[in-house]
């Protein structure tokens, strides 16, 4: 029996994704509005939200509750719920670069200001994404 690669990401994302769908778009290869753009995208928003919640918890910000652990498996469970052909988000997982998205999300922290040098500053980012209700700031709940 082969399992499958999204079965178990191993990608525990030391590489970051970028997000792809907030205030500014951010990298990825899949053509926006397409499955693996959107899986991109959706990979991204919750590698940041993970990011920013790792640094944040103890300001009281963490991720919303999901049924799904990490930022692969979620994204690709949440599509496929909304009945994104499996093949196409394995194609999606097995194409995507890391290392550029993981460029994006520094990118998209350092254009707010955010450093993971001054760990507030992060947790700014989540307060402002929380409080506008940004796909990312849907993302994470503050306490």
């Amino acid at each position: 029996m082969t399992v499958s690669r999204l079965a178990y990401p191993l990608v525990a994302l030391a590489a970051l994704a970028g997000c792809a769908t907030g205030p500014a778009p951010m990298g990825g290869t899949g053509a926006p509005g397409s499955a693996s753009g959107r899986w991109e995208s959706r990979v991204a928003t919750l590698t940041l939200a993970e990011r920013i919640a790792d640094v944040c918890y103890s300001e009281g910000i963490f991720l919303a509750p999901s049924p799904y652990g990490g930022a692969v498996h979620r994204a690709t469970e949440e599509l496929a719920a909304e009945g994104v052909d499996r093949a196409t988000l394995e194609a999606a997982y097995a194409n995507h670069d890391f290392d550029t998205t993981t460029a994006a999300v520094q990118s998209y922290l350092s254009a707010r200001g955010a450093s993971e040098a001054a760990p507030a500053s992060l947790c700014a980012v989540g307060e402002s994404e929380i409080a506008q209700g940004s796909e990312l700031g849907r993302v994470l709940q503050k306490s």
